[in-house]
């Protein structure tokens, strides 16, 4: 699998945990609603490290685990305590 693929299934997963829909996630992050429909897509041809930043932050996560085949969201409970601040919205 190819890390744009590990990054959209991730980046699809994380968002449905939190219940976020592409409006949320360009709220929250400030990133382009057509770049972030690309990554969740896995059509990307590229990102940069500031973007993948800014999205782990709304996702309040690390931004290592939107590239970890093995990532299992529904085990990762604490997650949405981090990047404390996030919680009330």
């Amino acid at each position: 699998m190819y890390l744009a693929e590990i990054f959209a299934r991730n980046l699809r997963m994380r968002m449905a945990v939190l219940d976020y829909k592409i409006s949320d996630l360009h709220r929250l992050s400030g990133v382009a609603v057509t770049t972030l429909m690309a990554l969740r897509s896995g059509d990307n041809k590229g990102i940069q490290f500031l973007t993948i930043e800014k999205i782990a932050v709304a996702l309040k996560c690390n931004p290592w685990q939107l590239f970890d085949e093995d990532m299992n969201w529904t085990a990762y409970k604490w997650a949405n305590k981090y990047q404390g601040g996030h919680d009330n919205e």
